[in-house]
C-alpha cells in the first residue's frame, strides 16, 4: 500500500520574535532574500539578514549608517534595499540630515560610506525605483512631522541611476490629507507591476496603523488606493509597513511588522494574491485584509518552517552579526573572539547588545573571568539595568545596578566567582535577572525604548577586561 503524502509544512507568525523595525525585503539575483531594518541610534546601523527560503533568517552584518550623535528618535529610519545594475543599494531617511544611500556588490559588502542623496530636515522612509529607458531613478519618501512641521504625504524626486545626486526637488504624488481617514501616511515602498506604478504605504501610526496600496499609470496619476491589510478581528495590532516579495514558484508574500511595546516591532509574513480587479489581497483569503496567524510555508508547503534561533557559542573569529553596540564601537569593545569566548574591554557605558527575543524565555551567559573589571549582563530599555559580577572582589559579589534619571541604585544579590552564569528570564513584558539559573532581585516591567524594543547584552565595567561565553537560550 503506498504511503500517504506528507502534509504540507506550516509556519506560525511571528517569523522573527524580536525587534525588526520597519522591515524591507528583496529577492536577490544570486538566490535567497535580503532584509534590512531601521536601526535609529543603534551602531553600526542598518542591520542585515539573509534567508534562503523566507522562513529562517540569518544575521548577515550591518551596512553602517549610524551617526554617533544621533538622538534616540533619529538616525536610520525605514530603509529600503534594492538590487540594480549588479549592486545592492540601501536608501533611508535620517530626519535630521536627509535621504542617504550606501551600496555594495553584494550583501556581504564592502558597503560604501553613506552619502547624502537629498539634504533636508524631516525627510524619511525613502525607496528607489529605476527607469532604465530614461536612465535614471525615482525616489519616494515621507516626512517626519517632528522635524518638517508637516507629514501625511508621499513625495518623489529624480536621481541619477547610481544614486549619487538628486536631479529634481521633491514633488508630492500622494497627499494623505486628501484621503478621508488617512493619517500618518509614511514608509512608502515603490514597485512596478505590468504598466502600473504601485506604492505600498502604511498609515495610522506604529501601534494602530493599517496598510494602503496605491496605483497609477504614471507619476502624475491618477492615483487610486485601497486598504489592503488591517487588524480586523485578529490580535495583530497595526499590521503594516513592510515589503511585497515575489518568491519561489511565483508565490507572493507581504512581510510586515507588529508593534509589541516591550519587544519592539516583530516580523510577520502574509500570503498575497491579486483579485480580478488587479488589487493585492493580503492575509487570510476568507477574511481579506486580515493577517494570518499560521500559513503554508513557501513552495506549496515543501519548505521547512523556521529553525529555532540559538544563542552564541563565540566559535568564530568575529563577533556574530546579530550583535550591535551602544556607548562605544565594536572595535573599542571587542578585544578578541573565538574558542567559545569573547573578551570585552572595560568601558563606563559601552555594551554589545542584541534584541530580546520572545522565543527565548531564558538567556544566560557564562562569565569566564575578569581582570581589573567586572562582568555585566546589560538590559537596555527605557531604563538601563545591569547585573554585575565582581568575580575578583568577593566582598562586592553580584550587584544589580539600575540607572534612572535621579541616579544609580545598587543592590547586592549574591556571591560571584569565575564560572558564574548571569541571565535574564522573560515572560511577556516581565523580566527577572538570574544567577546560575536562580531568580535574583525584583521582577521588572520591560517597556521598550521610544522606537526600539528592549535589548540585552554584555559589558565589562572597569579599566581592564571581562571574558564571557557561551550564550545559551531556552524556549
Amino acid at each position: 500500500m503506498p504511503s500517504a503524502p506528507d502534509a504540507p509544512h506550516r509556519f506560525r507568525n511571528p517569523l522573527i520574535h524580536h525587534d525588526v523595525p520597519d522591515p524591507d525585503v528583496t529577492a536577490l539575483g544570486a538566490g535567497g532574500y535580503a532584509l534590512v531594518a531601521s536601526s535609529f541610534d543603534r551602531a553600526p546601523g542598518l542591520p542585515l539578514w539573509w534567508s534562503e527560503d523566507l522562513m529562517t533568517w540569518h544575521a548577515a552584518g550591518h551596512a553602517g549608517g549610524c551617526r554617533p550623535d544621533a538622538p534616540a528618535d533619529g538616525g536610520v529610519w525605514a530603509p529600503s534595499i534594492r538590487e540594480h545594475g549588479g549592486r545592492l543599494f540601501i536608501v533611508w531617511g535620517d530626519p535630521d540630515v536627509g535621504i542617504l544611500v550606501v551600496d555594495a556588490p553584494g550583501l556581504g559588502g564592502p558597503w560604501s560610506a553613506p552619502r547624502v542623496l537629498l539634504a533636508g530636515r524631516g525627510l524619511i522612509d525613502a525607496c528607489p525605483i529605476w527607469d532604465d529607458e530614461l536612465g535614471k531613478a525615482f525616489v519616494v519618501h515621507g516626512y517626519a512631522r517632528s522635524r518638517a512641521g508637516f507629514a501625511n504625504r508621499i513625495d518623489v524626486f529624480e536621481a541619477d541611476a547610481a544614486l549619487t545626486a538628486a536631479h529634481t526637488p521633491s514633488r508630492t504624488v500622494i497627499d494623505g490629507d486628501a484621503i478621508p481617514g488617512c493619517a500618518v501616511l509614511e514608509g512608502p515602498k515603490v514597485y512596478r507591476r505590468g504598466e502600473a506604478l504601485w506604492i505600498f504605504a502604511p498609515a495610522g501610526g506604529v501601534a494602530t496603523g493599517w496598510q494602503y496600496a496605491f496605483r497609477a499609470p504614471r507619476w502624475e496619476g491618477p492615483w487610486e488606493h485601497r486598504v489592503v491589510l488591517q487588524q480586523g478581528g485578529t490580535d495583530v495590532n497595526g499590521p503594516h509597513q513592510g515589503a511585497w516579495v515575489v518568491g519561489a514558484e511565483d508565490e507572493e508574500w507581504f512581510a510586515h511588522f507588529q508593534a509589541t511595546g516591550a519587544l519592539g516591532r516583530i516580523l510577520h509574513l502574509q500570503p498575497l494574491h491579486w483579485d480580478v480587479d488587479g488589487w493585492p489581497v493580503i492575509g487570510d483569503p476568507d477574511r481579506p485584509g486580515e493577517p494570518v496567524a499560521s500559513w503554508t510555508t513557501p513552495r506549496g508547503g515543501s519548505t521547512r518552517p523556521p529553525a529555532e534561533r540559538r544563542g552564541d557559542d563565540f566559535a568564530g573569529e568575529h563577533l556574530d552579526a546579530g550583535w550591535h553596540t551602544r556607548g562605544a564601537t565594536r572595535a573599542e569593545l571587542v578585544v578578541s573572539v573565538g574558542g567559545g569566548r569573547v573578551r570585552l574591554a572595560g568601558t563606563r557605558s559601552g555594551a554589545v547588545l542584541r534584541p530580546l527575543d520572545g522565543a527565548h524565555a531564558h538567556s544566560q551567559v557564562l562569565v569566564r573571568g575578569a581582570q581589573d573589571a567586572a562582568a555585566a549582563l546589560v538590559v537596555h530599555d527605557g531604563i538601563v539595568r545591569e547585573l554585575v559580577a565582581h568575580v575578583a572582589d568577593a566582598d562586592r559579589g553580584v550587584e544589580i545596578r539600575t540607572v534612572e534619571a535621579d541616579g544609580v541604585r545598587v543592590r547586592t544579590v549574591g556571591a560571584a566567582s569565575a564560572g558564574v552564569r548571569l541571565g535574564i528570564r522573560v515572560e511577556g513584558d516581565r523580566a527577572t535577572f538570574t544567577v546560575d539559573g536562580e531568580d535574583v532581585g525584583d521582577t521588572f516591567t520591560l517597556t521598550g525604548r521610544r522606537w526600539t524594543g528592549a535589548e540585552w547584552g554584555l559589558a565589562a565595567r572597569g579599566r581592564g577586561h571581562a571574558e564571557f561565553g557561551p550564550v545559551e537560550v531556552s524556549p
